[in-house]
């Protein structure tokens, strides 16, 4: 069915408080209790290794401990909910990767059935790729400290997941955390402003385009508040390493894997939804690179919901070309703004890519496997040079 993209992001439940994070507040643990008893012991231990994990990287463990853990069956998997279910992806993420990456050993080319069969039965239910991605570190890895506490400030929040008990590292996901609630505003302003294109109303698109660029801008400062609780060295040499992709890992016991090895990127911001639905929003053209390709193929390792609401997105009606038709000076200064915004968001966020990880390392290839050094500053003058 095509939809619209205010009506893709009814259908998928993408509110104005939450954005792209879930509807409901993640899983922090299962209930073994309300599943057989083969199935809750399995789930127990899922919960038991999430809570030990950096203890057990620490002293070399994690890979025998993986390896122990009780298998679940597909047919097991499939009886879960799907906050279970998304809970026993993003541990069977974590727990691949650093099972693949563990620091200070050699890495690793095979991951053992125990977690291979969750991590692929639970991201074939959810439409994604089974590697631990943006979606599994950030979108469905926190908590409240508070029950009613707002997810836009990440004071409010924990990680229910890490690799190491780094304070650090916490930041990183609770800062990602808050500016995709943040993003929410802009979402539905970008959406109603295809609207009030489609119905030439140029007076609620100057409404609707001033609250989008507020969003941006209330997402930078989040952004910026990046380097108040995450070091560069502790990001770059501690757990970053976890978020590297697989190159011909082999994932056994998995139906229709036949033994062959696989190969996926690894976790990156580039798998947030949030831009490319702006960029679609606004009509901000990017040329067609091999850089574009590779942004393209970050889509696949979205939650497919979200890849639909993108494309809802690029189907709607160009919002800059209109303004280009009206030729109003409000209109023509409301854009501008949101744009302007836009790469002031991505400017922020390239200074801190080369302060975390070129300044630390001297890498310019992230982990999703871009050069994100061409990537980021392509974007942003790309970005920049949509002004009307």
């Amino acid at each position: 069915m095509t939809r619209t993209a205010v009506a893709a992001l009814d259908h998928h439940d993408i509110s104005r408080e939450r954005g792209f994070l879930p509807e409901t507040d993640p899983l922090s643990s299962f209930d073994p209790a309300s599943h057989d008893p083969s199935v809750g012991a399995a789930l127990e231990a899922f919960d038991q290794l999430s809570a030990e994990l950096p203890a057990r990287l620490d002293e070399g463990s994690v890979r025998q401990a993986v390896e122990t853990l009780p298998e679940l069956s597909a047919d097991a998997i499939a009886s879960l909910t799907d906050r279970e279910a998304i809970r026993l992806c993003t541990l069977s993420g974590f727990f691949a990767s650093a099972s693949v990456h563990q620091v200070d050993a050699a890495s690793v080319d095979r991951l053992p059935e125990s977690v291979a069969v969750p991590l692929v039965e639970t991201s074939r239910r959810f439409g994604r790729k089974p590697i631990l991605s943006y979606d599994q570190l950030c979108l469905h890895n926190w908590r409240r400290r508070e029950p009613d506490a707002a997810l836009t400030e990440p004071t409010n929040l924990e990680a229910l997941v890490q690799f190491t008990d780094h304070d650090d590292e916490r930041w990183f996901v609770v800062i990602h955390v808050a500016i995709e609630a943040r993003a929410g505003q802009a979402l539905w302003a970008g959406a109603n402003a295809q609207e009030a294109v489609r119905t030439a109303d140029p007076d609620a698109l100057v409404d609707e385009l001033e609250t989008l660029a507020d969003s941006i801008d209330a997402q930078t400062e989040i952004m910026r508040r990046m380097t108040e609780r995450n070091d560069p060295e502790v990001f770059a040499r501690e757990y970053r390493p976890y978020y590297e992709g697989f190159d011909d890992v082999v994932y056994e016991g998995v139906d229709g894997f036949d033994g062959e090895t696989r190969t996926y990127r690894g976790g990156s911001g580039a798998q947030s939804s949030i831009l490319p639905s702006l960029d679609a929003a606004l009509g901000v053209d990017h040329a067609a690179t091999e850089l574009i390709e590779k942004l393209t193929d970050m889509r696949s390792y979205m939650p497919e919901s979200h890849r639909e609401v993108i494309d809802a997105f690029d189907r709607g009606p160009a919002i800059g070309a209109y303004v280009d038709e009206t030729g109003r000076d409000d209109l023509r200064a409301a854009y501008n703004d949101c744009t302007d915004s836009l790469a002031t968001f991505r400017r922020v966020h390239f200074g801190q890519v080369i302060q975390y990880i070129r300044a630390v390392t001297g890498d310019t290839t992230g982990t999703g496997g871009t050069d994100y050094m061409e990537f980021l500053q392509v974007m942003q003058e790309e970005t920049a040079a949509q002004t009307r």
